[in-house]
């Protein structure tokens, strides 16, 4: 009797390690592509929604949204190579479009607070040029980051 309670104990314990091993690997590949994915397609998302809006605070909101997009990704624990090789990359398209809507938006808000003087004009003038050179920035990171979302969808296509 002693015996076959032991050996219950012991195929318990057994089941118990194999069963938390198995649900606690959520590292591997589909599971961190999953992830990435859903982050990307969040941040893409963001963009979609509040194109066309050329305000201020519109610009200043989606340039912090997709600076906590970039962290989000940028907390994400991959260790598949590939998926590694999109990831920092990644954060960094995500900074850049945060970065230049964030310079869009301080340039709109000077634009705004400007006078109606000779000095206002070049105040104008000088948001304009900001608002056009950080526009370029912000599209050639969403560039980038639509061929790295091309990718990520590719290479987690295969996986299936």
């Amino acid at each position: 009797m002693y015996f076959f309670r032991k050996q219950i104990v012991i195929l318990f314990v057994v089941v118990a390690c194999c069963t938390l091993t198995i649900s606690c690997s959520g590292d591997n590949r589909t599971v961190q592509c999953t992830k990435l994915t859903e982050i990307v397609t969040k941040g893409n998302a963001l963009i979609d929604i509040k194109n066309g809006s050329y305000d201020a605070a519109t610009s200043k909101n989606l340039a912090k949204d997709l600076n906590q997009t970039a962290k989000q990704i940028e907390a994400l624990r991959i260790t598949d190579a590939t998926l590694k090789e999109i990831q920092g990359p990644s954060v960094k398209s995500f900074r850049e479009m945060g970065q230049g809507l964030g310079d869009i938006g301080k340039a709109l808000e000077a634009a705004n607070r400007a006078s109606t003087s000779i000095e206002g004009r070049e105040q104008i003038k000088t948001a304009q040029a900001d608002i056009i050179r950080a526009g370029q920035q912000a599209n050639r990171a969403a560039d980038n980051q639509d061929a790295l979302t091309r990718k990520l969808i590719n290479y987690c296509k295969s996986d299936r």
